[in-house]
């Protein structure tokens, strides 16, 4: 990496239409978001760029309690010392939320997926080449090999 490439233009003007055309007309809807939300819904969903969660769902702000992560994973509970991203946000969504819904949202052609099933095939894959990305995916091998005994 060359250095910090300056700030991209477009999306200050992206946010700036923004502001013109949803904050200024729902202006007293925000300010009461302001105080705080209050989502029955929490949705954990891939990280990839094509899932827009709030645009599948037709969501409002405050609507959702959205967590994304690659694969849309939750792994399995363990007190460790650990950082635990996706643990303490459907922590904090169901304990301080009180949230009445979890929705795991998968998509096709996930990418996180694919590189995990062909790990597990012993297929080289990209992922080899980074230390988080193949531990993270790791969470899924057994139900991969699951699928080798059914």
């Amino acid at each position: 990496m060359s250095g910090i490439a300056p700030f991209p233009s477009f999306l200050v003007e992206r946010y700036r239409i923004w502001r013109e055309e949803n904050f200024t007309p729902h202006q007293a809807d925000y300010e009461t978001l302001a105080s705080g939300q209050n989502p029955d819904v929490m949705v954990i969903s891939c990280c990839d760029s094509r899932v827009y969660v709030a645009d599948i769902l037709k969501a409002r702000p405050g609507e959702f309690f959205v967590h994304r992560n690659i694969a849309n994973l939750v792994p399995p509970f363990k007190l460790t010392d650990d950082y635990h991203g996706t643990s303490a946000a459907v922590e904090f969504g169901v304990r301080a939320l009180e949230v009445k819904h979890l929705l795991v949202l998968g998509h096709a052609a996930c990418g996180g997926v694919q590189n995990c099933h062909a790990q597990c095939s012993g297929e080289a894959v990209a992922a080899d080449d980074y230390q988080f990305v193949k531990q993270w995916l790791n969470l899924i091998r057994p139900a991969f090999d699951g699928l080798d005994k059914a």
